[in-house]
């Protein structure tokens, strides 16, 4: 139950046009091992990063994308500002990436359980959580880019960094978790955000909600609503 993006689709062309088949299935499975994907990631979920180099996560314009900067916080925020009812002060974030929301939300829940499909994204998590040094590489011009540390936003330290449980998961077996998985609960807050119309089944992962939603507690999907048959078949 991958989520795809059109680096996916590229990538299945490409191979396709050299006749293989499992070149293009290959290049599915592993659009999100990749450093370069990793490097997008992680410029998106941590857009403080840079600031040590001097690197503008945008250039500097009159008519700057400013808006669309710390998307994965906002999304935390998102839930925060509807006021979910405290039981048991746990959130879940289903296809975490690496993490930008998953630590927002660890400043401000007792313990956060979040898993993404690409183990690559979920070791980088990990690795941060460890107190590890990130760097990755913010693309300049052209095939010119820039090595930049990852910088966390205010308030995600060590202490709250360690209330996120990161795990490798499928967003289309959410109800196995719920039935089976040790330690994974019922939550007063849950975030998907860019998620649903990327997934084969999108209906398994919805279906799922009522077993792990606390009552009183708030849901937060965020989706382009795109629903392209190359994700996600008609029928679903």
């Amino acid at each position: 139950c991958n989520q795809i993006d059109y680096k996916t689709m590229a990538a299945q062309v490409d191979a396709t046009n050299k006749g293989s088949v499992n070149e293009a299935e290959d290049a599915k499975a592993n659009v999100y091992e990749t450093d370069d994907l990793l490097s997008m990631y992680l410029g998106l979920h941590f857009p403080l990063s840079g600031s040590k180099e001097n690197v503008s996560p945008i250039i500097d314009h009159a008519n700057s994308p400013i808006h669309g900067l710390r998307f994965p916080q906002r999304v935390a925020d998102l839930l925060l500002s509807l006021n979910p009812v405290r039981t048991n002060n746990r959130a879940l974030d289903v296809g975490c990436a690496v993490g930008g929301s998953s630590f927002e939300l660890s400043k401000w829940f007792d313990h956060v359980e979040a898993f993404d499909f690409s183990e690559k994204f979920i070791l980088a998590a990990k690795r941060m959580q460890s107190g590890e040094e990130l760097k990755f590489n913010v693309p300049i011009e052209g095939d010119i880019n820039e090595e930049v540390s990852v910088v966390h936003e205010p308030g995600v330290d060590t202490a709250s960094m360690e209330r996120v449980n990161f795990f490798q998961g499928d967003a289309c077996a959410l109800s196995e978790y719920a039935d089976a998985k040790k330690g994974f609960g019922t939550f007063d807050g849950v975030i998907m955000a860019n998620l649903l119309c990327r997934l084969p089944d999108p209906i398994s992962t919805i279906s799922a909600l009522p077993k792990i939603v606390n009552a009183g507690g708030v849901v937060v999907l965020v989706t382009p609503f795109t629903w392209l048959e190359e994700f996600t078949p008609r029928s679903k």
